[in-house]
């Protein structure tokens, strides 16, 4: 009989983990192949080769984002806007955190909410990819903005008010939760994840596109 608790749960814990069946890679094919047909119903009857220079074009920008700390593309207006829309519709509820952090919010919740659009509603999974990449390029316009909550070098623009030292979102938002000082920190996760869900899509949008041009014109 096992004296010890600790050592009685930690060997029953790996017994466990020895018993749990790893995916087979029939399975892990069966999958795949799923995912293939799911996709070739909805795109059969488009063509690809009208689709692949926006795939050129995102590949350029995933690049200016990771040779230049603070890049900018055609996303980050649209970004903007829904930050500053995202404020205005939760300061609608009264509540000062909540108008902060909306701008966040917002911008974060539209491209995941496009995306799920096109992918379910219009049936274009290469256009929720497209969104993928943009929820990528909001990732990185919050982390850039969270990494300065305590310098505030950033030029801050507002269509609501002046713009003083209780602007900032991120400083506000930290403060509030106590982590002020891990902006630079939090800044570089958000950068990082960013990045990573751009390559992603990158991926995914490549492969949505060979499915495409391989799938008959009629299925």
């Amino acid at each position: 009989m096992e004296t010890n608790p600790f050592r009685a749960r930690r060997l029953k814990a790996e017994a466990a983990r020895t018993k749990a069946p790893s995916p087979s890679p029939a399975a892990t094919s069966a999958l795949l192949q799923r995912a293939r047909a799911w996709v070739a119903e909805r795109v059969a009857g488009r063509t690809w080769y009208y689709r692949a220079p926006l795939l050129f074009v995102l590949a350029w920008f995933l690049r200016g984002y990771f040779v230049h700390p603070q890049y900018s593309c055609i996303f980050d207006p649209l970004t903007l806007g829904f930050h500053e829309a995202g404020h205005l519709a939760f300061g609608l509820l009264g509540k000062h955190m909540l108008t902060v952090a909306g701008g966040t919010i917002f911008q974060i919740l539209i491209p995941l909410a496009a995306g799920w659009y096109l992918l379910v509603k219009q049936r274009d999974p290469f256009g929720a990819t497209v969104c993928l990449f943009w929820l990528g390029t909001s990732l990185v316009y919050a982390g850039v903005y969270a990494a300065d909550a305590r310098a505030q070098a950033l030029p801050l623009v507002s269509p609501f008010g002046a713009v003083d030292v209780d602007s900032h979102d991120w400083t506000v938002m930290l403060m509030r939760v106590g982590r002020l000082s891990k902006d630079q920190q939090i800044g570089a996760f958000l950068t990082a994840t960013g990045k990573v869900m751009m390559t992603l899509a990158l991926a995914l949008g490549a492969w949505v596109l060979r499915v495409m041009a391989r799938t008959p014109k009629a299925v």
